[in-house]
């Protein structure tokens, strides 16, 4: 599993269990040769272990008392207490199982009689402490900043998903009523097969243009298609007044456009070029490769 892709307790686990545990090992690790394997092994893993526990409720206080907008100096004063009194706690609690642990493998009483000896290595404990906190807050900062671009890139690209399906509605309902005033035109005039052409012509339009879809970009090859299907509808309404001219080169059609580019500029030029004209007009359409840019 990514660090991606864990969750915030997961991570924050991971990292807990290992860097107790790397800290044990060091500890262990810098005392070896002055003392026996064993008991080395044993007090510093304690000491690792009593530190692992007595950091959890730091972790809990923080993410109270220091929020995503605590200022540095509130940082600094909050880490720097909470960590002293618990580095308290963590050096009482192992002076007196370090006592124990040394009492049974090594056969002498390490004395805590009092306050000094049962808090000694305190001001050590509070930088160690101090630098786990240090830690804890970076990476949950960092996870925060993380979690906050992965909202953005989800709001934006729930955004550009409204946007499209807003644009797959937004036909013109002009297109749409001349288009049933056509064919109701060609059922009464008895042209049946242009009638039945036109419906079949408007239907696969219309399921192509209003199904959802994911893809906000698709090949020119499809969409020069879906404009040759709003072409082909039309024809049968403008007849001969309607003239189309297609001069895409055959390198250009595998590029990849925005869904819809090529829709409203389309219904634009029959809506304001060839229903206006007595006798019609051209449209064309040319597209091109010119180095890395594609002209449409």
């Amino acid at each position: 599993m990514s660090f991606e892709r864990m969750s915030r307790r997961q991570l924050f686990w991971l990292l807990h269990i290992g860097g107790w545990s790397l800290f044990g090992v060091a500890m262990a690790l810098s005392r070896l040769g002055r003392y026996p394997v064993d008991y080395m092994i044993a007090t510093k893993f304690a000491l690792a272990a009593l530190g692992f526990v007595v950091s959890l409720p730091l972790h809990e206080f923080y993410k109270r008392w220091l929020g995503s907008h605590a200022g540095l100096l509130r940082m600094l004063a909050v880490t720097i207490v909470a960590s002293y009194l618990v580095a308290l706690v963590w050096s009482a609690a192992y002076n007196l199982a370090d006592a124990a642990i040394a009492s049974r493998m090594l056969g002498r009483r390490i004395s805590v009689d009092n306050l000094t000896e049962l808090f000694s290595e305190s001001l050590y404990h509070a930088f160690t402490l101090l630098a786990w906190s240090v830690l804890y807050l970076v990476v949950k900062r960092q996870m925060e900043l993380s979690a906050a671009r992965e909202r953005l890139v989800r709001a934006e690209a729930l955004a550009a998903d409204a946007r499209l399906q807003a644009l797959r509605f937004q036909l013109q309902p002009h297109f749409v009523f001349n288009t049933l005033n056509a064919i109701s035109t060609l059922i009464v005039e008895q042209r049946t097969e242009d009638a039945s052409r036109m419906v079949s012509r408007l239907s696969d339009f219309l399921r192509v243009t209003l199904e959802p879809g994911d893809a906000h970009e698709i090949p020119l090859h499809d969409e020069l298609q879906l404009g040759e299907r709003y072409l082909d509808i039309e024809r049968v309404r403008f007849g001969d007044r309607l003239r189309v001219t297609m001069e895409v080169d055959a390198s250009a059609r595998a590029a990849r456009v925005p869904t819809l580019l090529l829709q409203p500029l389309l219904e634009n030029a029959v809506r304001h070029g060839v229903s206006r004209k007595i006798g019609g007009a051209a449209v064309t359409i040319a597209a091109h490769r010119d180095g890395s840019r594609l002209r449409i």
